[in-house]
């Protein structure tokens, strides 16, 4: 019963460090994504917002 116990918090324990890297990759990248999609397509902040609003949706579609 104590290794059942061991191996389950070893797998939470993975499940919330993946949880962790996943959110500070989308704490770096968040704020920079609109000047970085306005650099892409030659554009301005408001097709930059569009496209990174598809991309986002497309994201979260995918999860």
């Amino acid at each position: 019963m104590k290794a059942m116990s061991k191996n389950k918090q070893h797998a939470i324990t993975f499940i919330f460090i993946t949880l962790l890297m996943d959110v500070i990759g989308l704490g770096i990248i968040l704020p920079v994504l609109p000047t970085l999609i306005e650099e892409l397509i030659h554009g301005t902040i408001s097709d930059a917002s569009r496209y990174g609003g598809w991309l986002m949706v497309s994201y979260a579609i995918m999860q």
